[in-house]
Parts: structure tokens; sequence; C-alpha cells
């Protein structure tokens, strides 16, 4: 009698384990689509440790009809050259397995919420697939959601998680922080302090000056614009001007958004 029971004891044992082993989460890929910016993907595979990055090239397929009028190419078409259209930029990083392990572990918690059913008619979507050792695949759509629930605050976590990783690739930086505008009204992004480096994001004239005076003092600042995406706002510089004597932009090349030169 205490064999069987020895025997029943380990089978419950080998089936338990079986069961979590096909429930374990081998591979997760996070989508960041904000609406009026290009998004990224991050795929992340508990195998290999690795962590893989993408941003999409942009494009877009059309059938010309007549001088005036067209309509979205056909699947046929798309098909026949898809191996020729521009590629999607790719980056790679084996992480560190403190790092690999956080962002693991945020995306596990996001792959527990409920998700909305209807899309907003803009904002940010965010979707999360997740596939277990047997190969089978899930997904969660979460469509704009609050920055102060949880899947929001998880989300925002992502990001910081991500940025940290590849903090050495300037594309994705600007891909990431176009994400995270959706969730954030950070004016702008210290990177440096001596000398004094700062890339501004957004220009709310409502807070700029508030915000400036918060930067330590310098006999000059260096401005980056690259990441701006913003008309020319003559607030941007007429502030600056009253803390600064010395301003150096840093600007897509082409570009002068209508800033004296200093």
């Amino acid at each position: 009698m205490k064999k069987l029971t020895f025997i029943i004891l380990i089978l419950i044992t080998i089936i338990g384990c079986s069961e979590k082993g096909k429930s374990e989460i081998e591979k997760f890929t996070f989508y960041s689509a904000p609406s009026f910016y290009s998004g990224f993907k991050i795929e992340i595979d508990n195998n290999s440790k690795k962590v893989i990055a993408s941003i999409p090239y942009e494009y877009f397929l059309a059938d010309s009809i007549s001088k005036n009028t067209w309509k979205f190419i056909d699947s046929t078409d798309l098909k026949s050259i898809r191996k020729f259209l521009p590629k999607e930029i790719k980056f790679e990083v084996q992480a560190e397995n403190t790092k690999f392990n956080e962002l693991k572990s945020v995306l596990k918690k996001l792959s527990k919420f409920k998700t909305d059913k209807f899309p907003p008619h803009d904002g940010i979507t965010i979707n999360l697939e997740f596939e277990n050792s047997q190969k089978i695949k899930s997904n969660k759509t979460f469509f704009s959601p609050n920055r102060s629930s949880e899947e929001g605050k998880l989300i925002i976590k992502t990001y910081e998680i991500i940025a940290e990783i590849f903090k050495d690739e300037t594309k994705l930086e600007d891909a990431i922080e176009n994400s995270q505008r959706y969730f954030s009204d950070e004016i702008f992004i210290v990177k440096s302090t001596n000398p004094l480096y700062v890339k501004f994001l957004n220009d709310n004239c409502d807070e700029l000056e508030n915000q400036i005076n918060t930067l330590p003092k310098a006999k000059k600042i260096f401005v980056d614009l690259t990441n701006f995406n913003k008309d020319k706002n003559d607030c941007l510089e007429k502030i600056l001007r009253t803390r600064y004597s010395k301003i150096k932009w840093i600007l897509k090349t082409n570009e002068n958004y209508g800033f004296a030169e200093d």
C-alpha cells in the first residue's frame, strides 16, 4: 500500500511539472504603436536571454487607378514584392540577467490584465503577445490605458527598462520617447549637467518657464531638438535666453526650426 501511494505521488508530481512547463511563457513580444509617431517592437526569448528591438520602415502602398484616384495595393501584388520592400531596423542585445528578468516580470504581470474591446479614434495601442513552451500563442491589446492605472504603470515601467537596455541606440531612443509622450507631460530630458545638455520633447509655453528654471545654471546650454517634432514656437528660445547667454542648438539635418544661431 505504501509503495502504491509513493508511485501515485510521483505521478502527480510529474503531471504537475509537465502542466507547469506547458503554461510557462517562453517568449514575449511587446508592440507599442502611437497614433501620430512611429512605433516599435520588442521581443524577449526566455531561452536565449536575448532582447530584440525593431523599428518599422515607414512606407505606404497604393495602386494608381487614374491621375487623381488610388486604392490600397492588393494582397497578391504585396506578396510578390514583399522581399524587395524596405526592411525594419533591428537591434539585438544580450541583456544582463537583472534587466532581462525585470523586463520579463513586468510583461508577465501585464499579460494578466483584461484588455479593451473597442479602440479609440487615436491615442496609443499596446499589444502584448506571449508564447508558451508548446508554441501556443495568446495576446492582449490595450488602447490608450490611463497612466495611473496598474496596466498603465506597467507599460511606463516597460519603456524605462527598454530605454536602459538600449541606451546607446538613438533611433530606438526616439521611438521610445514618442510612445512615452502618451503617458507623460515631460517637456525635456537632462542628458548631462556638465556640459548642460538638454533634449526637448515639447514646448508647452504655459509650463515652460517654470520647468526651465529648474535646470542648473550654466554659461551655455546645448539644446537638442532632434526629436522635438514641433513647429517653431518663439517661447522656447525667448525663455531660454532669459536664463542662458549662450545657446547651442542640435538640430536635424536641413532643419533650423526658425531659431537664431548663437
